[in-house]
């Protein structure tokens, strides 16, 4: 017996920010420059009031609809986030009610970011495969763009907002679903990604109110989104390489035995380095961050169902899938794709409330 994905849709808020849009808030050429780099002309961002939950919850009523899922059925709802709805309760509590879930449903939520979809399927694959739960629906998203500065250029030149809803189940069919997972964190980096004021150790109060501006323009304060972003991009480049190849070599398979190599989209050029790092060629990779931006959690779940949606992934492919992040933290998986009677879930991706189950 092993676990596979057997649904998968994604959802986007409405809201765009252009490099255009961009280029007058930051000048023309700042933005020429770092969208080389990024890859990114186009971000979809939600407005006030619409949180990741709301995208989770749009995303999770096509999802189950399209699968004829009965609501019984779901019995765990993992909600992986850093914006969640409330510090208190668990916003899977809420999303369990705005899906109407029976009450035989384990829910909880993971306080995790761009690494946290390894993490929620290795979750949910421990629930399956011990027989506690036998239908997860996992939901990962973020409205990053809520919480950062908007004055912040090396931030808010990036960061998209969106949420997913994955389905997995047991199967018995033969070398289908997860072929292994690789977890780590370094949290000797922890800082380098953080909100100062978010939380207990440090409350906001008026004080982290105070705006400051950088040496390079940058102008954020203790409430907002904060990131060393040479030491991410050196993490990233020297960590992410090292650990697909342990997982690689823990499964005994080689780049030679993987059809799809999916890295979390932070950002092209990054992108662009590992792969070349690791000799993946380029009908291996996949990119989709051009019109959404760096969606941080949903990064790496929105990828996989967008390359299933473009037909890359098919019955009996391997596909690997890498996110890294804020912790500093990494998670790898690696999937045979199943032989699965329905394709993705080919649902408009915009978000559409009236179709929500709001409370």
């Amino acid at each position: 017996m092993n676990t596979v994905i057997t649904g998968i849709h994604y959802c986007l808020p409405e809201g765009h920010i252009t490099n255009v849009d961009l280029a007058h808030r930051f000048g023309e050429k700042a933005i020429n420059s770092i969208s080389r780099m990024s890859g990114i002309q186009d971000r979809r961002v939600a407005p006030e009031g619409v949180t990741a939950a709301d995208l989770a919850a749009c995303a999770a009523e096509r999802l189950l609809t399209a699968k004829g899922i009965r609501r019984e059925e779901i019995d765990l709802v993992i909600f992986a986030s850093q914006t969640p709805d409330y510090q208190i309760p668990a916003t899977a509590c809420v999303l369990h009610e705005r899906l109407g879930l029976g009450q035989d449903c384990a829910c909880f939520d993971i306080n995790l970011g761009c690494s946290s979809f390894p993490y929620t399927l290795a979750t949910a694959h421990g629930y399956l495969m011990s027989g506690i739960a036998h239908t997860a629906l996992l939901l990962n998203g973020d409205t990053i763009s809520h919480v950062i500065h908007p004055g912040d250029k090396s931030l808010a030149t990036l960061h998209g907002d969106a949420a997913t809803a994955t389905l997995m189940e047991t199967t018995d069919e033969s070398g289908a679903g997860f072929v292994g997972f690789r977890l780590g964190t370094d949290g000797s980096g922890w800082r380098h990604i953080v909100m100062p004021s978010s939380g207990a150790r440090s409350p906001r109060r008026l004080e982290t109110m105070k705006e400051t501006v950088d040496a390079s323009g940058n102008t954020n304060s203790p409430q907002h989104l904060q990131m060393n972003g040479a030491a991410v991009f050196h993490f990233s480049l020297y960590k992410v390489p090292e650990v697909i190849r342990g997982a690689l070599l823990a499964c005994k398979l080689t780049i030679d035995d993987i059809d799809l190599v999916l890295l979390h989209q932070a950002n092209r050029t990054m992108d662009d380095m590992i792969y070349k790092s690791l000799k993946v060629p380029a009908e291996k990779q996949f990119y989709f961050l051009e019109h959404v931006g760096n969606a941080a959690g949903a990064s790496s779940p929105m990828l996989l169902a967008e390359a299933w949606r473009q037909g890359r992934l098919r019955p009996g492919s391997l596909v690997l899938i890498a996110a890294f992040g804020n912790g500093l933290s990494w998670g790898v998986t690696i999937i045979r794709w199943p032989k699965i009677l329905s394709g993705p879930v080919d649902a408009p991706t915009d978000y559409l409330p009236q179709i929500d189950k709001k409370a």
